[in-house]
Order: C-alpha cells, then structure tokens, then sequence
C-alpha cells in the first residue's frame, strides 16, 4: 500500500492537455478548471521516476480519481474517467502508451474461478463488517470512506494524512473533486473532522484487513463496498439495494457501465463496472 511519503511523489504537467485535444464535453471554463486541478497536484505531489509507484493514487475515489460531479452526462462521466486517466498516466506513471491502454484491465475478471474468489472474500467482509455499515447507512455525516493505507485516507471530501488535513470543495463548472478549491487544517484543528476519524476508525481497520478500496452511498439506504479499480473498472458489491437490480449495459450513481452484475440476495449483488 501506499504511504504518506508516497502521497507527497508526483509531478503532474498541465501542458500535457492541449487545447486541440479538448474532449468534448468540456468547455473553456470546465478546461481551465482542469488545468488549475493539474497544477495543484503538481504543487503538492513532486515527482517519482518508478513505474507505477503512484497507481495506488487512481484507485477509486483516491486523490488522483478526479469526479466531475456536475456532468449530466453518464456517457461523458466515463469518458472523462478514462480521459483522466490517460492524461495523468501520461505524465507520471512511466509506462507506455500500449501499457496504459492496458492498465484497467487489472481489475477486470472475466472467468469464474476469480469471480467466485471475490464472492468469498465479500462474504468474509460483510460478515465482520455489517454492525459499522449499518452505523455508516444511518449517519448523516457520513457519505464516503476511501483508504490508501491506514495512515492516508479520505471521509467525504477531506484527505486525512499523518500531517494535515485537506478538504476539497467541487469546482463551479465541471464539480471536480478533487479540485483546486481546497481548505488546509492542522492535525486537530477541527473538531468535526476529527470526530469523523474516530467514528471511522474501526471500519477503517477492517477495510484495510480486507484491502477494500471505499464505500460510498448511493442513495439513502444502498452503499457500494468497491474493492479494487482503476479508471472506469471497478468491483465490488452493493448492499440494502431496495429497487430493480440493475442489468448489464446500465450506469450506476457514479456514471459508470456496469458489464457484469450477479445477485446475491434480494438487496444485494456483485458488480464490475468497465
């Protein structure tokens, strides 16, 4: 897993987007947006020459797996994922072209002996973990817990690492979080923050026993447990789902495809997204 000195290696180079390369669904406002984000994170992440030292930065919701909150678009959502990924792979990640092309497919399992691996290990987690989902489904404060390591993680829109704290606020056009909208607290500066931490800390613990990415809400009763991803390729499995079970071919709540649904239980199944 990645550390925190690790967090603080990278170098992103705005130049890299150039205006004839605009994807389309951006606009000159929603571009200098994007342009701003990139220089931040070059401000803050100095560069590292090892080859996919920094990919555990684009896993789901870490800092590097930029949101456009805003889009309308669910098409133009994924597009962006993969749009992201390749401008910032690109610039850091020291692979080539045909290596990045190739990158999300990491996550991607196809056959059903890998599939029913990660049934089991789901099973395993939800088995120790549901007292602390059902705390997490039921407070107000509480949408989004993303975790690099133990010691790098991210509540809602805040960054908790062993040196400070960064909130990260979305951009007015696209809604990019992270953007280059951010507030920077001291460790214990915020007492709301802090509290936030504290509540998480045990299923925190578990989700870096069980090496599960993040969980989200969805909506006011279904979380998405994601255990693994890169760009638009993610798995994992949705709990207290209350409505139709998606199919194939359908977009969940973060705009992406899902290519592979299996259910589970009357509110619950397995999912990849590609």
């Amino acid at each position: 897993m990645l550390r925190y000195g690790l967090f603080l290696c990278l170098l992103i180079n705005a130049a890299t987007i150039k205006a004839g390369g605009m994807p389309p669904y951006f606009n000159e406002d929603i571009d200098t947006e994007y342009r701003a984000l990139l220089k931040h994170a070059g401000d803050i992440l100095p560069k590292s020459d090892l080859p996919l030292a920094y990919l555990p930065l684009f896993y789901p919701f870490s800092f590097l797996d930029i949101h456009p909150t805003k889009f309308k678009s669910d098409k133009d959502k994924q597009a962006f994922a993969n749009f992201n990924l390749g401008v910032l792979g690109r610039n850091f990640l020291n692979i080539n072209k045909a290596q990045l092309s190739k990158l999300p497919t990491v996550t991607i399992c196809k056959k059903q002996a890998c599939k029913e691996e990660r049934l089991g290990l789901i099973d395993d987690f939800l088995r120790v973990t549901m007292n602390e989902l059902v705390k997490l489904n039921q407070s107000k404060d509480l949408n989004l817990i993303q975790q690099t390591d133990m010691f790098v993680y991210r509540i809602n829109n805040t960054f908790f690492t062993p040196a400070q704290l960064v909130t990260y606020y979305p951009s007015k056009y696209a809604g990019f979080v992270p953007s280059a909208n951010y507030k920077v607290f001291k460790l214990g500066e915020n007492e709301e923050l802090m509290k936030l931490s504290a509540e998480t800390q045990q299923v925190r613990e578990l989700m870096d026993a069980y090496n599960v990415a993040a969980i989200t809400k969805n909506d006011d009763k279904s979380m998405s447990i994601i255990f693994g991803g890169v760009s638009d390729n993610h798995w994992g499995v949705v709990v207290n789902y209350s409505s139709r079970i998606p199919t194939q071919g359908e977009y969940n709540h973060m705009g992406l495809e899902y290519d592979i649904i299996e259910k589970i239980t009357e509110t619950r199944f397995y999912f990849q997204t590609n």
